[in-house]
Parts: C-alpha cells; structure tokens; sequence
C-alpha cells in the first residue's frame, strides 16, 4: 500500500523529467566561464564539457534555470559556491525577502557515468533539515531516458512538509533507491529503502552500481572508517542500466505535506567530497541476437500490443512485461492485452540472452 506521504511526494517526482529536461538543454547553452577554484584534483580523462567551475576531476554547471522540483520553481547559481580553501562546495537555500525560498543545484557537465563506484562526503545533521526542505543527496539522472529516466537516488533526505495536512507528521528519513517508470506513482514506479535519519554532523554515501544490481551504504563520519549506519542491496532486473546520466546535488523546498514553505528558513549543506571509479573493464558483451518489437491498437477500450521477436532459442522464452517475468511459447510473437492507458515496457529472453527493451505509451 502506497503511503499517505509517498503520495504527497508523487506530483514532485512527475514534474521531474521536465525540469531535467530543460536543465540539461540550458545547460548545452550557457556560457558561463569556468572558475578558477581551490580544489587541485586533477580531472578525470572525460571530465565533461567546461562548466561553472571544476572539481573533484569533474566539470559542473550551477543551476541558473528555473523549473521543478522546487515549489515555486526559483534557483539562483549563487546559491551554489565555488570550491573553497578545502575543496568543498556549499548549497545554500536562501530566502532573502522571506516569504519567496530560492533553491540550488549543480549538475556534472558530463552525460554517461554508468557502471563504477560512486561516493559523497556531507558535513550535514540531516535530522534537523526543515520539514519542508529536501537535501537531494547525489543522485544520476538522464531526461531523455525513459521511463525511469536512469535516476538513482544515493542519499536523498526529507520530511516532505512533515504531513499536517493529513493529520500525520512525519520526521525526516533517509532513501537509498531508483525509479525505473516515472509514470508510476512511487511504491509503484521506484525500487527504495526508506531509514532513520541520525544527528550525525558527517555522513559519507557510497553506492556501487553493476549490471542488474546497485548496493548503498551509508556511514557516520568521513569516510569508510565510522558506523555503518545503512546497507541496500537492490538487485534484480528493474535495475538502471547506463545511458547519459548526469551527476547531481540540489537542496529545494516542496509544497506538499502540510508545511509552511513560503517561510522556510536559510539552510545549507556542505560536501565535502565526490569520488567516481569505473568498473573494471571487462569483455564487452555481445551484442545480443534477439530483436524485438512492438506495435499496439485499440479497440472498445482495450489495448492489444502486440509483440514480435526473432533470434531467440529454445521452445519457451521468458517475457518480462513492466518487470515481471512471463514464461510463452517462443513461437515470435505474443499479444498482450489489457484496458487503461499507462507506458509499459517488455524484453524478451531465452536462457542465454536478451533483447532490446521496448516501451509502449497507450
């Protein structure tokens, strides 16, 4: 069953993709010149296109646009701090007239992390982030990557306006998890593991991402070194797989949940650190010998999407229909017919490959 706040959080999440989307075009556009910033990382061989400045081997851009998922749709890039004497960058939510909150976010100029591990260092109590305040902890996005739009989410933090409008309060947690259909409401359209939050001052994020399988740990402190304080390990065949994903950090305010968001109070995070390491090169995959593809009509209300194939071996294959497994004759073709409108994504595998992943709007 789908949570009260989950709900909240729904309309949020569905104004996300097009926010991204704008981002990552204006991004392609801004001319911002480079800063010349304390940290001396030297940058990774594909450290993206120049942006707002560099750091930790990577390019980034402040976020100058305005769009979701803030409420009133405001970020200003000086809310975004160039790297400072330590090398950390500083998100600062402002609210210079009271009554009007100005997120921040910044985004890798580069597109396509895939595979490797990932890790952040946050000088943050997330326990005493404002209940309407969401601490978008590094999480990878690609607008053009549906339905699930490759976002994994390593460490987002919020109280989602606390719940007063329906009777409930809520306290802030903590998420390790991935959307893979956006369309979906969430407990429906995202694989997540919600946890208490503590009063940490530092907390250090890591997240390894492998084919069919993402695992996140949480620890107190900088570094590996303090209390595990959270592991998920999500696997299975919903899983992300790499596209052109961008890196991001943002703190914003949500409208949802009974909170008072017009008169939030200045917050900032700091972070401390990023790292990204690649996954060990390994023998490129073959590509794989199953084509499939798709065709839908309706009649009377009725989807019929029919489904064709071919490369495929054995008399039995293995059809997965939004994630869930189906076993059919593998006689290339199968229809599939069900009433409503939604995106619905099918591959088809035998017992040594699959096909490409096709998705129907209807």
């Amino acid at each position: 069953m789908v949570s009260l706040r989950s709900r909240v959080a729904k309309a949020v999440w569905l104004n996300r993709p097009l926010a991204m989307l704008a981002a990552a075009s204006l991004v392609m556009l801004s001319a911002t010149t480079p800063a010349h910033a304390a940290d001396t990382t030297p940058l990774d061989p594909d450290p993206g296109p120049a942006g707002s400045f560099a750091w930790k081997g990577f390019n980034w851009e402040k976020r100058f646009w305005g769009g979701a998922p803030q409420f009133n749709k405001t970020f200003d890039a000086a809310n975004v701090s160039n790297p400072d004497s330590n090398g950390y960058v500083t998100l600062s939510l402002t609210n210079p007239t009271g009554s009007a909150p100005v997120g921040a976010e910044f985004q890798s100029t580069r597109q396509g992390f895939g595979y490797g591990t990932y890790s952040t260092t946050v000088e943050k109590d997330v326990s005493a982030l404002q209940k309407e305040v969401v601490w978008g902890c590094l999480f990878t996005y690609d607008p053009l990557a549906t339905p699930g739009y490759n976002e994994i989410d390593l460490c987002e933090a919020s109280a989602w306006g606390g719940g007063a409008s329906y009777g409930e309060s809520w306290p802030v947690t903590q998420a390790h998890g991935y959307w893979f259909d956006a369309t979906k409401p969430p407990g429906q359209g995202n694989n997540t593991i919600v946890f208490d939050t503590t009063n940490d001052a530092i907390l250090t994020h890591k997240m390894v991402w492998e084919p069919g399988k993402i695992t996140f740990e949480t620890f107190a402190g900088e570094g590996y070194g303090g209390t595990l304080l959270k592991r998920t390990v999500l696997q299975g065949s919903t899983v992300p797989v790499p596209a052109k994903e961008a890196i991001h950090f943002n703190l914003w305010v949500t409208g949802g949940g009974g909170g008072d968001p017009e008169h939030v109070k200045p917050e900032s995070v700091v972070i401390r650190d990023f790292s990204f390491t690649p996954a060990a090169s390994t023998t490129p995959v073959a590509e794989s010998p199953i084509t499939l593809t798709a065709a839908n009509s309706k009649v009377k209300g009725v989807n019929s999407t029919t489904l064709k194939w071919t490369g495929a071996t054995g008399s039995s294959v293995t059809l997965w229909i939004n994630g869930t497994p189906k076993t059919v004759p593998n006689t290339g073709s199968f229809v599939n017919k069900f009433k409503g409108g939604a995106t619905t994504s099918y591959k088809v595998c035998d017992a040594a490959a699959c096909s490409n992943a096709v998705s129907v709007v209807t």
